[in-house]
């Protein structure tokens, strides 16, 4: 009996022992690709946004050079000197239009309207409450 104690059965067999290792190497694997395609997806997050400000940023550059070519233009400097700094060109003649200011008159108030209340009786608010007919006339 005692020979029968000594040779137990192995708790796992050899094939077992290859199946649970061909399914931790799996596990493992599949976890590791799994933290790269989370990886990836964080290295793509950030693109859209700055397409969209570098896109931006194309556009306002577009504007300055059109805004730093009219700016260097005789047209430009010519609706500065007329405008801004008051020159004239020869045979031109400065219109300078003059508002006059009104003031306005007060408006008349109207005459307050006569409150019914200072008229009424009492009997009169309570004929309306309790038969909402007409007032008789006197």
């Amino acid at each position: 009996m005692r020979n029968k104690l000594l040779q137990q059965r192995p708790l796992l067999t050899f094939p077992q022992i290859l199946i649970l290792a061909a399914i931790l190497v799996a596990l493992f694997a599949a976890l590791n690709l799994n933290r790269r395609a989370q990886a990836g997806r964080l290295v793509g997050a950030g693109e859209a946004a700055l397409q969209a400000e570098l896109d931006l940023e194309v556009t306002r550059q577009v504007e300055l050079q059109a805004t730093l070519a009219y700016v260097q233009s005789n047209d430009y400097v010519a609706a500065y000197a007329r405008d801004e700094g008051g020159y004239l060109l020869p045979g031109e003649k400065r219109i300078v239009p003059l508002t006059i200011e009104i003031t306005p008159e007060p408006t008349s108030l109207p005459p307050p309207t006569p409150d019914p209340l200072n008229h009424a009786r009492p009997w009169q608010a309570w004929w309306r409450l309790l038969t909402d007919a007409p007032q008789p006339t006197r």
